[in-house]
């Protein structure tokens, strides 16, 4: 139990400085804010009450095993490969990693820490957090349809062309 606190107490700190970055971005992202906000509250909730260390460093694996991911898409676009074949599958990894995570194990911490007699502030921050990642998940969701329809229909245009250049 004690080095999950420690876990906890290095991850507050992390969530904590990366508010303050992101309140500082070109653009505030409200669900980002809460996200930030839900997490923190949660952790701080269960190093005050010394209860839940197993289920948040569950919640803190689930929620970042996605981010590596999540930072290569960005780190490709910086790099001038936005529109390639190497972040489409940049996309496709995160949103597949995002979505078996979040949505598969997300729910059912939700129900484990929603189930055992928790204070209910911790409960809340639970039910929080799995309400950010469902919102997340549709925004992903949406941004892959659109990145796979966007591929076909110019894959599509192209052949189109091609094919009056021969006639």
């Amino acid at each position: 139990m004690v080095e999950q606190m420690k876990a906890l107490a290095v991850s507050l700190s992390y969530l904590i400085y990366d508010l303050i970055c992101c309140l500082f971005d070109k653009q505030f992202s409200l669900d980002n804010f809460f996200h930030h906000l839900v997490s923190i509250i949660g952790i701080v909730a269960g190093l005050a009450y010394q209860r839940c260390g197993s289920e948040m460093a569950a919640a803190l694996w689930i929620t970042e095993v996605s981010s590596p991911f999540l930072h290569l898409r960005e780190i490709l676009k910086e790099l001038g490969y936005k529109d390639t074949d190497l972040n489409l599958a940049a996309d496709i990894s995160f949103a597949a990693i995002f979505s078996v995570a979040r949505m598969g194990g997300g729910p059912y911490l939700a129900y484990v820490t929603l189930s055992a007699h928790n204070p209910f502030i911790i409960k809340g921050m639970a039910v929080g957090l799995q309400l950010v990642s469902t919102f997340w998940f549709y925004k992903i969701a949406r941004m892959v349809m659109y990145k796979l329809t966007k591929r076909t229909t110019s894959a599509t245009k192209e052949a189109d062309i091609n094919h009056k250049r021969e006639y």
